[in-house]
């Protein structure tokens, strides 16, 4: 059933193989015609969103992303010390310093998305298919082993669905009405910043993000009523505008490195504009609305471990976790076509600090061939009521819960000289009730690609 849509508003030299991601085949020479093609088309494919993701994500400011790369990913997006490419920034922008070995790199890492929600009292279930750029970046060595630069662009809220429903009467096998909406964008982030070795076992790295994009919303409603239509159509899309700082250091201790990161939290401005359409008595009506919001996006932070064993594999094992505080979440709505509300900012009901615990492993058959298997446990921000009927007190009690993912991954790559791929594959779940009659499972299924070009 459809819901009211609510607007609420180890040092990583490229010397050693270890830490390569892999080829598929060897390009000696970057600028040949074929690289530029396979980065061309690389670019052009990877941003056509066609639908996805989450309906959790969708009723509220997307889902959120972790895992960047395809190494990330079939580690179960762990990143905080093992990383190693432009998408750092995203992650811990002090891995930068590790990830160049004095040469320019750049990194595409596309990817291809299936969900799957599975409504169970009903027994619909709803299939999507995209595709999605999850970071695009380059860094350069500025001075050799000290300093280096980077750029790179991805996403941190993914607001992509699709969902059609027909209803039919059990009694005259009429239709009574048809659902379809459909969702794609969200809010990405291009990230400019350094990485600095201060002493050898330590480094520190500092950047800044601007905020942007935006996602499209649309509903469509038809109703069958005495065998005539009547029909609502409303879309809504969105563009954001906004900033904010990360820093983040690594410490190295012989086989162990230890990371962290702090993000603090931000002011996001928001413009929305609603278009709604209606049929009543056969005249066409049609309004459109722009509205300007203000929400502070939270703060996040994180931990990272990882250690490289000593064995014939050159095991390397790495643990992260994160939290977001959306529980200082503050929302408010200043204009409406362009006239001041003078509204104040209030505290939505609903959000919670989130936690995301991320286990990997990574182990080398040879020198060039990694294989890596992970674990992901993520939290959704936003609480959901769960209605259970208490007899003794004949009343419905409502239990909030925090939807979780639980999901497992598994990668592998191929490293050469100057081209390298790799290819990480997660499978997640996440289950949560509406009400005492509605229960959900959402299946998520990500293939990620991830080239490195160096010279």
């Amino acid at each position: 059933m459809v819901r009211k849509h609510q607007i609420v508003d180890g040092s990583l030299e490229m010397g050693d193989r270890r830490w390569g991601i892999g080829v598929i085949s060897r390009c000696s020479n970057l600028r040949t015609p074929i690289c530029y093609l396979y980065l061309l088309i690389c670019y052009l494919l990877s941003p056509i969103c066609l639908y996805g993701y989450t309906q959790l994500g969708f009723y509220t400011f997307g889902d959120v992303v972790s895992g960047f790369s395809a190494r990330s990913v079939g580690m179960g997006s762990t990143g905080i010390t093992t990383i190693n490419d432009a998408s750092a920034l995203a992650v811990n922008p002090a891995t930068l310093i590790d990830i160049t070995a004095n040469k320019m790199i750049l990194s595409v890492n596309p990817s291809y998305i299936l969900f799957e929600e599975k409504e169970n009292l009903f027994d619909i279930t709803n299939k999507n298919v995209y595709f999605q750029l999850t970071g695009l970046g380059i860094a350069v060595p500025v001075v050799r082993n000290i300093l280096v630069l980077g750029v790179s662009n991805s996403p941190l809220l993914d607001y992509s669905y699709k969902y059609h429903y027909t209803s039919v009467s059990a009694e005259t096998m009429t239709k009574n009405y048809d659902r379809s909406i459909v969702a794609s964008g969200g809010l990405r982030s291009t990230d400019i910043g350094i990485g600095l070795k201060i002493i050898d076992p330590l480094r520190i790295g500092f950047s800044y993000s601007l905020l942007g994009n935006g996602n499209k919303g649309e509903y469509e409603y038809t109703d069958y009523d005495n065998g005539t239509i009547d029909w609502i159509y409303k879309s809504e899309s969105s563009e954001y505008k906004g900033g904010y700082f990360k820093c983040g250091l690594i410490f190295n201790q012989a086989n162990y490195t230890y990371g962290g990161f702090y993000q603090p939290s931000t002011v996001v401005e928001r413009e929305m504009t609603v278009t709604d359409k209606y049929l009543d008595t056969g005249v066409l009506t049609s309004t459109k609305t722009v509205y300007e919001y203000e929400f502070k996006y939270p703060e996040k932070f994180g931990l990272g471990f990882s250690y490289r064993f000593k064995d014939k594999f050159r095991t390397l094992f790495a643990a992260d976790w994160e939290r977001q505080n959306w529980n200082v979440l503050t929302y408010v709505k200043k204009t409406i076509d362009g006239v001041a509300t003078n509204n104040k900012r209030y505290h939505p009901a609903g959000y919670e600090k989130t936690d995301e615990l991320k286990l990997g492993l990574e182990m080398w058959l040879t020198d060039s061939l990694p294989v890596r298997c992970g674990f992901r446990y993520q939290e959704f921000y936003a609480t959901w009521g769960n209605k259970v009927y208490n007899w003794y007190h004949r009343a419905y009690i409502t239990k909030k819960i925090v939807p979780t993912f639980y999901c497992f991954s598994f990668g592998t790559g191929y490293v050469m000289a100057q081209f390298d791929i790799d290819i990480g594959y997660e499978f997640g779940r996440r289950s949560y009730e509406t009400g005492v009659f509605e229960r959900y499972d959402e299946d998520l299924q990500r293939l990620v690609l991830t080239t490195r070009l160096r010279w």
